[in-house]
């Protein structure tokens, strides 16, 4: 029984030193799988401060011994080509200032021969961007700015750089430009505004600047353009200049031309309307009977004072600058013109001599005697006797006439209302058609 109990205990013995010998296998199994875990994560961390320990030795590198104030070549004979292009965002006219703005995004590419390096030398690292203060820049400027030449154009962004020395710079770029406008078709107008770019201190032996090719067109992009409610953008274009001045190298600017043209239906339409519906009243006027004296000279009266309110509001609407008259400022001063002559036609052709089967004197003296009569106070002072002796008078007064008036018509064979009719029949034809021709003139302009 003693050996059977010796063995039971060397047996239990042996298998708590096994499962302590596993338990310190699993702790060791669990505390590399920890270690491993924590490396991994660890891992991308130490891999950016790495990268980015190598981006500064190459930024630090390339700018040891740097000279920004110099061109980027090697041999000083040979000159730096510069590309530019723009790739346009939005575009205003202020036609009281005669200025063009222009916002976009400028891109020019050059080649820095001193910002080159191996790859491999540097954690495979191909492309740096550098700050514009701290390397070359093509000082590219507006020529033609209306801002002033204080006043640079393009924002202060990093510039791009591959190892190969090939630069990149895309800088967001306001330019304001004069623009002479013609405002003689107005508001049918279209301007040609010209963008003046190029070196200020380099001549082209020095710079030599071309214009970028793109997919869409030759040196301006328009994917990100916004239209302008104002202004439509017609045509624009990029060129290459070259300015020869006497005694001096060529200078090499990029001209870029925008083609604008006015949007302006609202204003067309209102004035092509109103002048429509007031020539239409005029000529309507001369189918009232001749004897509606007051009717055609308050129709005359008030297409006169709508021609002149919308003289005025043209006036408002017009920028106030120098240049040529615009056409249709020629063409309202001509149609009140026709008005006036209007009105003083119709004025001589119901006034003189007899109308329909009463004179103007016979007409005027019966209104006269209706007014007298139908006054209580002016029948109390003038006796009733005499107030009908009077009007007696009047009509056969007025009688007498038409009598004199009618028999010298018949003698003669025309009578005057027959001569005025014609006269006004006349007059009708000539004025529709001055009105119609100046109307076709107003409609070519607008």
């Amino acid at each position: 029984a003693s050996q059977s109990c010796v063995a039971t205990v060397c047996n239990i013995t042996q298998i708590e030193n096994k499962l302590e010998r596993m338990r310190g296998v699993l702790i060791l199994v669990l505390v590399v799988a920890y270690i491993s875990s924590v490396k991994g994560e660890n891992a991308p961390d130490q891999d950016s401060f790495a990268k980015d320990n190598w981006i500064a030795r190459l930024y630090a590198d390339k700018l040891k011994g740097y000279s920004k104030g110099s061109r980027p070549v090697r041999d000083h004979t040979h000159n730096t080509t510069v590309y530019l292009a723009l790739s346009l965002n939005y575009i205003d006219l202020d036609d009281e200032r005669q200025e063009l703005s222009v916002s976009a995004w400028s891109i020019m590419t050059w080649v820095d021969e001193y910002l080159t390096w191996e790859p491999k030398n540097y954690l495979n690292i191909d492309r740096l961007h550098f700050n514009d203060e701290d390397i070359w820049m093509p000082d590219i400027t507006v020529y033609n700015s209306a801002l002033g030449s204080d006043v640079h154009p393009f924002g202060r962004v990093p510039v791009l750089a591959n190892n190969l020395g090939q630069t990149y710079w895309f800088p967001p770029t306001h330019l304001v430009v004069r623009c002479d406008l013609d405002l003689s078709k107005w508001p049918s107008d279209r301007h040609e505004c010209l963008v003046r770019m190029g070196s200020w201190t380099y001549h082209g032996e020095q710079i030599d600047i071309q214009v970028m090719p793109t997919n869409t067109s030759n040196g301006v992009m328009m994917s990100n353009f916004e239209e302008n409610n104002r202004w439509k953008l017609v045509e624009v274009s990029a060129a290459r200049a070259i300015t020869n001045l006497e005694g001096h190298d060529p200078y090499v600017e990029i001209d870029f031309t925008f083609v604008v043209q006015r949007q302006a239906s609202t204003q067309a339409t209102y004035i092509s309307q109103s002048t429509l519906a007031i020539l239409v009243v005029v000529l309507v006027s001369y189918a009232l009977p001749l004897d509606c004296f007051f009717t055609r000279l308050i129709i005359h009266l008030l297409c006169m004072g709508m021609l002149i309110s919308c003289y005025f509001t043209l006036f408002a609407s017009l920028p106030a600058n120098g240049g040529p008259i615009p056409l249709v400022v020629r063409y309202y001063s001509g149609t009140i013109i026709l008005t006036a002559i209007s009105l003083v036609c119709t004025l001589f052709l119901t006034t003189g001599g007899t109308c329909c089967s009463s004179t103007p004197t016979s007409n005027f003296g019966r209104k006269l005697v209706d007014i007298v009569g139908s006054t209580p106070g002016l029948r109390n002072v003038m006796p009733q006797q005499n107030y009908n002796h009077l009007e007696a008078e009047m009509v056969e007064e007025g009688e007498r006439t038409n009598t004199e008036s009618s028999s010298s018509q018949e003698s003669s064979g025309i009578t005057a209302l027959q001569v005025k009719r014609v006269v006004n029949c006349l007059l009708l034809i000539l004025f529709a058609i001055a009105f119609l021709l100046d109307y076709t003139v107003l409609r070519s302009i607008l």
